[in-house]
């Protein structure tokens, strides 16, 4: 009995030993994270539009005859009978107004959400707050640099029973394509796209197609492009299997503006967390995205075969109700410009070589590149907007 109790004693202190010699072992390192260096600071000018306008969101126009053309969307103060309004010009000086013709009542009170331009012409989506609800009151317009005018819709078209939020308009080729949601006839609601015929625009079908959500997956798209002659959605998948929950960034691509959609998930930074792709850019070849995983930015490239993430990039906190713009190329370089926890920032980079510089006053919320500039409208995160450029070639 004796022999046993000091046996017991010593299996016992052998393995205390063992846990305090455990405790006092350093713990493996984590990897370092990235770093950036200093770029060479940006000079940003405020442009200053007429009329106290507001700008809302920006986009470039490409025509043979008056080339490059930055077009800005923006909303008059209150108490003007034309909210919405659009300016277009070659340059900061040169902007003029583009004839903005309201038909509804809520189209004279509109906000843009975005503006699709290829060559002369552009499409645009708005919505305006309203009813007992206060819902938005959605509108669709056509037209070109010499005019833009709403096209009125029935309201089951965009309301009605059903319906969800509208996300934007993109060419795919010359046909322009509306994003939303609609209920769906399985679970949740469905990624959903609109195409035109004539001044009509028609809700295409998504149950049962890689826009649909089902029991184990619910689908959510936040931005539309054109990618070649058709279209690339960015968002998330909520994944519901196994008794957990998992939020993966994902792709839905198509060759044309009917579909059909192919489903691409994006490899996430992390194994937990909800990630999310929430702006993207395309050219002939590649697709470059950025999102948010836990409220780190986040970037992808995409191509018609891989997904992978840039190295290298720095660890940068995107306020909660912040969304980083679509990432811009400037010759090989990738270029982003991003709220921060503490202003924004200006993300430049190619291979595992970043750089940050700061950026303009407020939360940035729409970017673009012209004639050499990066041209971005920020916002106050209440109701008033500011125009910056800076040149970055």
């Amino acid at each position: 009995m004796g022999s046993r109790s000091r046996a017991g004693r010593a299996v016992a202190a052998t393995a205390l030993a063992g846990v305090l010699a455990a405790a006092c072992s350093p713990a493996a390192e984590s990897p370092p994270e990235p770093t950036a260096g200093a770029g060479e600071p940006l000079a940003w000018t405020a442009v200053a539009l007429p009329a106290g306008l507001s700008p809302v969101t920006l986009a470039t126009a490409s025509r043979a005859a008056d080339g490059d053309t930055v077009v800005v969307g923006a909303i008059a103060p209150e108490g003007q009978r034309v909210r919405p309004r659009i300016l277009a010009g070659p340059s900061a000086d040169t902007l003029r107004e583009v004839p903005v013709t309201p038909r509804s009542p809520y189209g004279f009170e509109a906000r843009w959400f975005q503006l699709a331009v290829r060559g002369d012409r552009i499409e645009a989506v708005s919505g305006a707050r309203g009813g007992a609800h206060a819902n938005y009151r959605w509108q669709t317009w056509s037209g070109s640099l010499s005019g833009v005018a709403e096209q009125e819709q029935p309201f089951g078209v965009f309301g009605s029973y059903g319906a969800g939020d509208l996300v934007g308009v993109a060419y795919a080729g010359a046909s322009p394509v509306v994003l939303g949601a609609w209920q769906s006839e399985s679970t949740g609601l469905d990624i959903a796209t609109w195409t035109k015929t004539g001044d009509r625009w028609a809700r295409q079908p998504s149950t049962g197609t890689a826009l649909g959500s089902t029991p184990e997956a619910l689908l959510d798209a936040r931005a539309i492009v054109p990618r070649g002659e058709g279209l690339l959605l960015a968002g998330s998948v909520t994944g519901l299997t196994d008794g957990s929950v998992t939020v993966t960034p994902s792709t839905w691509s198509s060759p044309g503006p009917s579909g059909p959609w192919t489903r691409q998930d994006l490899p996430r930074m992390g194994d937990s967390g909800i990630s999310v792709a929430q702006a993207a850019t395309c050219d002939a070849t590649e697709c470059v995205l950025a999102g948010t995983t836990e409220g780190k930015l986040t970037m992808w490239q995409l191509t018609t075969d891989t997904a992978s993430q840039p190295p290298g990039i720095p660890p940068i906190t995107v306020p909660e109700k912040a969304a980083p713009p679509a990432p811009l190329t400037v010759g090989d370089d990738l270029l982003l410009v991003t709220a921060t926890d503490t202003g924004s920032v200006v993300l430049r980079g190619r291979g595992d070589a970043w750089t940050t510089t700061p950026g303009p006053d407020g939360i940035p919320v729409s970017a673009v590149l012209h004639d050499g500039e990066l041209w971005v409208v920020t916002s106050d995160g209440a109701d008033r907007g500011a125009l910056w450029r800076a040149r970055v070639t």
